[in-house]
């Protein structure tokens, strides 16, 4: 199966105050270690969507039809790239676990419309999740009577990780941390300070 990697970069940080995309933990820029894990896990190079920037040596694409969010990035990859599946994720999202994301695409099923962590309580993580372009005629269905949200698309057809096959490789599910707000970063640095991640070698 071929899948193509995709970093959204088109949120507009209006929690947050700045630009999410240019932030930095101990020096060093959060979306370069998740641009590596995703290039080292699919053996390809990733692509961000949503926006131009100003940085050399990675690719960026504009969304095709701006301001609608993760759907507007799903819909643009789908649109650029001939692949059988987007996985789908963030900029802001600075733990995430390479050997997570290899267990989610070595038992990804070939014939499922998504695959999608589904954690504690039922919230499911439609921002670490892989899409097939079967999705894609729904994908422009929703955009034209702007159902937007991407869980809307998960309403069929959808392979569930679960949370304790998750927390097997990463317990506390740190994978699933992102920052919104200025508390989120701090609460992040604090996790760092604590030596909880075993795996932020940048």
């Amino acid at each position: 199966m071929n899948t193509k990697p995709v970093i959204l970069v088109g949120g507009k940080s209006r929690r947050f105050g700045s630009d999410k995309f240019f932030l930095t933990i101990n020096g060093n820029l959060i979306f370069e270690r998740t641009y590596r894990i995703l290039k080292d896990v699919f053996q390809k190079e990733p692509v961000f969507v949503g926006r131009q920037a100003p940085i050399k040596n990675y690719e960026f694409i504009e969304d095709l039809i701006p301001n609608l969010g993760p759907i507007g990035g799903l819909y643009t990859a789908f649109n650029y790239f001939n692949t059988d599946f987007v996985f789908l994720t963030a900029c802001d999202m600075p733990f995430i676990n390479r050997e997570v994301l290899k267990f989610m695409m070595e038992n990804l099923d070939r014939n499922t419309y998504a695959c999608v962590p589904k954690l504690e309580n039922g919230y499911i993580e439609p921002l670490f999740a892989f899409y097939s372009k079967k999705l894609l005629p729904k994908i422009e269905r929703n955009i034209e009577v702007n159902n937007l949200k991407l869980r809307s698309l998960l309403d069929e057809n959808v392979q569930y990780v679960y949370s304790d096959e998750i927390k097997s490789i990463d317990p506390e599910l740190l994978t699933f941390l992102n920052i919104n707000t200025k508390n989120d970063f701090d609460k992040i640095c604090k996790i760092l300070e604590n030596e909880k991640v075993t795996d932020f070698a940048f």
